[in-house]
Parts: C-alpha cells; sequence; structure tokens
C-alpha cells in the first residue's frame, strides 16, 4: 500500500471483497474496510482509512466497530498518537468458526422444541433438520480444532489460543 493510495490491484481486491461480503449480508463498505486492513502492514487510523476508500469517516468508524463485533478486526493503538487505530485479527476466523457453531446449535434447538410438541413431533423435515445440523456441527467444531492447531504454530501469531467450542446442548427431543 502506497502512502499516496492504493494500486490497481490493491484496489481491485478491496473493492471485490466488498461485493464479495455484500452478497453475504455484510454492508459493502464492511466489505471494503475488511480488504483493506487485509492488505495493511501496519495499523490504519480511521482517517487515513476513510481517505484510502474515499469515504466518509463516520461510514468507517460504524462499520469497525460492526467488524469489531465480529471479531475480524481489533483496535490497535500507537504510543504517542491518540487516533483510532485497527488491524485485522487473523484469531477472527475463528471467531467465525464459532458464530457458525453456534447458529447450528440455535437452529437445532428450535427444530427439537418444534419436534417436543405433540402435533409436531413426526415432522421428518425437522428430523432431518436437527439430524444436519448435528452433523454440520461437528464438521464445524473438527475444523476449528484443526484451525487452531495450525494457527498457533503461525509465527507471530497469538500465543494463548481461543477457548474450545462449547459443546452442544442436547434435549430428549429426537
Amino acid at each position: 500500500m502506497r502512502r499516496d493510495g492504493l494500486s490497481a490491484e490493491e484496489e481491485r481486491f478491496i473493492e471485490s471483497m466488498g461485493l464479495f461480503f455484500e452478497r453475504q449480508g455484510v454492508p459493502r463498505i464492511g466489505g471494503r474496510i475488511l480488504g483493506l486492513l487485509l492488505l495493511a502492514e501496519k495499523p490504519l487510523a480511521l482517517g487515513e482509512a476513510a481517505r484510502l476508500l474515499r469515504v466518509s469517516p463516520a461510514s468507517v468508524s460504524t462499520n469497525m466497530r460492526q467488524l469489531q463485533a465480529s471479531g475480524l478486526v481489533d483496535p490497535a493503538s500507537i504510543p504517542g498518537d491518540r487516533r483510532h487505530y485497527y488491524v485485522f485479527n487473523s484469531a477472527g476466523w475463528d471467531h467465525r468458526l464459532e458464530m457458525a457453531v453456534t447458529a447450528m446449535d440455535a437452529l437445532s434447538q428450535l427444530c427439537q422444541d418444534a419436534l417436543a410438541m405433540p402435533e409436531l413431533k413426526e415432522r421428518h423435515n425437522l428430523r432431518e433438520a436437527v439430524e444436519f445440523c448435528g452433523f454440520y456441527r461437528q464438521e464445524l467444531a473438527g475444523a476449528a480444532e484443526r484451525w487452531r492447531a495450525r494457527f498457533a504454530r503461525r509465527p507471530g501469531s497469538q500465543t494463548t489460543p481461543p477457548p474450545p467450542v462449547p459443546r452442544q446442548r442436547r434435549s430428549g427431543a429426537r
């Protein structure tokens, strides 16, 4: 990333990230910010990100908070500088896996609760959904463990691995 701006290749990547994340339900600017942070070799101040992306600082600030809440962005500071800086948080990939596991657990519980109702207990699609959620959750949990093991071996990665994914709550309905 050049001091005076972005190269054509960087801009193409950043725009592609914006479009990709927009298709995932994230505002396009959020995807563009994430793309910029993936390319950044140093922490970026909000104003610098806004200048490079040619958007308002308020938009960057709002979307940076959302990215921070998703675990993909971390705040950073530079000694003696009062501006707010941000970096891409590579541990955020683990967080994304955990969010997917949590979503599967929630969907499974909804279907299990429905199966516990007498008038719905024989619904095949609900049973299949519970089975799928269990299968998918196991696959995600295994992927999360493998990712943590790979991430922990990388130089410069976090020193303490993230906590393990919580176990699925089981109910008697099946």
